[in-house]
């Protein structure tokens, strides 16, 4: 069952402003390109990750949880300051909600502020089919993090989608259609994570929706009750998670504003002072004047501008090229022929960057040994890694009696740069423990 019609006010109008900005944004993200590179694609399969420009490969996974760990400080950061502001404004839960309760306003012909008696069938079947069909265009970009768009709508025109992606497809616009036209608000007061451990994080100075009881009560019919509030209800008609914001601060306020523009509307009519009910915080300060500094808002800063300070520290460090070397592990050494002993290994090369590059592999301090390789110099495309099997060949029969050291050195062919430099060990008969 849908609220009322939400009622016009400054709020509304903001809010529909805010869902068109952030939906735009959402869709669009998968789309963009730079240089060629997406940015932003979560590609699983070939494990890279594309964000703003930079992709990171797995060895480098710490930048990803810098992301998370730092988006999970902003939250708390303003959470702590302007309570369930992600909530009521920028989370996709209510911003779809939002735009499908609109569609089905106006496909049923809403008239005033609540839906009339009778809804022709079929209107009722569009108004489930323009949703199955959001659905569909909200899942196909949500696929489209995962899977760039352009492959995925090209493949799935020519009837040659992936059925992974195919399939991943159809299931969340299931889910889509499921959550935003029957579950809505029902999944942030009764499910959401967010909803259940947002109350440890505010004080009496965080900025929340709130009624101003000592105005408001005794409430009652005008000119029958010495408090402002006239019990029309509005504010529980308009409110989506169906809560009553004159009981207090409730586990189902989003923040979404409504039952504000709702009860201005009525003061204005009755000619009573606005914000009977506004922004305030749990201490009764109305709107912002009761924000200042205080040790939990200060701390989730300092947390915060310590993870961007160590992302752009790790940023500045990074190379634009990776070596990791590992034991070929189907066979860790072998005997030749002539008694020497060979090595084999797996070296992954990754180019970081978003141009085709050239790199040489050597040995370094390593007069002991030979290196063999199928193709050296090494060419990789941008944004890529790329596996290379290679020997290395003990020059005479090696000292078993201490381990031995080899080291790797991949550079570009330019030398523009100054190479990376892998070390592992070189395992004779006798000495099988591995890399080190």
């Amino acid at each position: 069952m849908l609220s009322a019609r939400p009622v016009r006010g400054p709020f509304r109008n903001l809010r529909s402003w805010a869902n068109a900005v952030l939906i735009a944004i959402l869709f669009a993200i998968p789309w963009i390109r730079i240089g060629g590179e997406p940015l932003v694609l979560l590609d699983v399969p070939a494990r890279r990750f594309h964000i703003a420009g930079l992709v990171i490969f797995p060895q480098e996974l710490y930048f990803l949880w810098l992301l998370v760990i730092g988006a999970a400080l902003a939250l708390f950061f303003f959470t702590a300051l302007f309570g369930r502001l992600w909530c009521g404004w920028a989370c996709p839960q209510t911003v779809f909600t939002d735009v499908f309760a609109g569609l089905a306003r106006r496909i049923e012909g809403w008239k005033g502020s609540s839906r009339p008696r009778r809804v022709a069938a079929w209107r009722v079947g569009l108004k489930h089919g323009v949703w199955i069909g959001v659905s569909a265009i909200a899942a196909f970009h949500l696929v489209g993090y995962f899977v760039s768009p352009y492959q995925l709508l090209a493949d799935t025109r020519a009837g040659q989608a992936h059925p992974a992606a195919l399939g991943f497809w159809i299931v969340c616009s299931g889910l889509a259609y499921f959550d935003f036209a029957f579950l809505r608000q029902k999944f942030c007061k009764y499910l959401c994570p967010y909803a259940r451990f947002q109350g440890v994080l505010f004080d009496q100075d965080t900025l929340v929706i709130g009624y101003d009881e000592a105005r408001g009560e005794p409430r009652g019919k005008r000119g029958r009750a010495e408090g402002d509030c006239v019990d029309c209800g509005l504010c529980v008609a308009v409110c989506p998670s169906e809560i009553d914001i004159r009981d207090g601060l409730q586990l189902g306020c989003i923040a979404c504003t409504q039952c504000i523009d709702a009860c201005n509307g009525v003061m204005q009519q009755i000619g009573r002072p606005e914000q009977l009910i506004a922004y305030r915080t749990l201490s009764g300060v109305t709107g912002w004047a009761g924000l200042r500094p205080r040790a939990r808002v200060v701390a989730y800063g300092v947390l915060l501008l310590a993870v961007a300070g160590s992302f752009g520290a790790l940023l500045g460090q990074r190379q634009a090229m990776g070596l990791h070397v590992a034991h070929n592990r189907d066979s860790l050494y072998s005997t030749m022929p002539d008694g020497r002993i060979s090595n084999a290994f797996t070296l992954q090369l990754e180019n970081r960057t978003r141009e085709e590059r050239r790199f040489v592999l050597r040995l370094v301090e390593a007069d002991d040994f030979d290196l063999i390789t199928g193709m050296n110099p090494v060419t990789v495309p941008p944004a890529s890694a790329l596996e290379a099997r290679v020997f290395v060949v003990a020059r005479e029969k090696p000292d078993t009696s201490s381990p031995q050291r080899v080291r790797f050195v991949l550079e570009p062919e330019d030398r523009k740069s100054r190479g990376l430099v892998r070390e592992t060990r070189f395992l004779s008969p006798g000495q099988t423990h591995g890399d080190g």
